[in-house]
């Protein structure tokens, strides 16, 4: 997930810098913030399926705000 966060924060960047349409730039950054939420989420599902920790405490090491995109 680091590296698809990263390559959205890269190309939000050239978005920037070509100077594309600040609401082109918002649905990206929002499309990119739904897939690292869905990515936490099905992280969170797998790790209890797989019984890796049974309750709350096992998403604890996930940073709700970590791979947020362009600022927004």
């Amino acid at each position: 997930m680091s590296r698809v966060n990263h390559a959205f924060q890269t190309y939000v960047e050239e978005l920037k810098a070509s100077g594309k349409d600040p609401a082109e730039i918002g649905q990206v950054v929002k499309n990119a913030d739904t897939l690292r939420d869905s990515g936490h989420i099905y992280m969170s599902w797998a790790r209890h399926y797989a019984g890796i920790g049974g309750d709350e405490a096992s998403t604890e090491d996930i940073d709700e705000d970590e791979g947020r995109i362009g600022g927004f």
